[in-house]
């Protein structure tokens, strides 16, 4: 393609040409044609003496969640504690919720206990997650496991993650009566959410 941009002077022009591709851009040559009278650049303010140079870029809104198992606490005494840690790489803000399927470790086959002896035993859940926001912080939560039996949520506001969490769980004693003999498990689910 050539354009052509007239100057105010009759006869004078100039003439952009395109030529061969160097280093992947398009070289352009700027031939100018005149009569006797030298070519008047056309609305010249001058040289520069600022530039402006716009860069773009952008980082897409990330949150994950890693981890799980299985916990084990062997014989049933109360008065347990174990600790967890679970991976947490977000680089938003975020909502962490946590939430008991049984409101405690629950006897497989009767939840409910039988006879004098209790189904279900109780723990106190600690949540422990770093963040940055921007300066190293520590979002935690207690909770108790009949309260999570309704979803609890804890708010990073505007931190974000600094690498993961921890959580620890203490069961509470036996009631005097003690427990029913069996299988106990329970299910605590962990969803993240990211506010972007």
């Amino acid at each position: 393609m050539v354009g052509w941009f007239l100057t105010p002077s009759d006869g004078k022009r100039a003439a952009v040409r395109p030529m061969a591709r160097v280093g992947g851009l398009v070289a352009l040559v700027v031939a100018a044609i005149a009569s006797t009278a030298s070519a008047e650049p056309v609305n010249d303010s001058g040289p520069a003496t600022s530039l402006d140079v716009i860069v773009k870029g952008k980082i897409t809104a990330s949150c994950r969640l890693s981890g799980g198992g299985d916990i084990d606490f062997g014989e049933l005494t109360g008065g347990q504690q174990v600790e967890a840690d679970f991976g947490l790489a977000c680089n938003v803000p975020f909502d962490i919720s946590f939430q008991s399927q049984s409101g405690g470790l629950a006897h497989v086959t009767k939840p409910r206990g039988e006879g004098p002896f209790a189904g279900r035993l109780g723990y106190t859940l600690n949540v422990a997650i770093p963040t940055i926001n921007p300066n190293p912080a520590v979002l935690s939560g207690t909770f108790d496991s009949e309260n999570l039996i309704a979803k609890k949520t804890l708010s990073s506001g505007e931190g974000i993650a600094r690498g993961g969490g921890r959580i620890r769980i203490l069961t509470n004693n036996p009631s005097e009566t003690g427990l029913l003999a069996g299988e106990y498990s329970e299910v605590l689910s962990i969803t993240l959410a990211p506010r972007v």
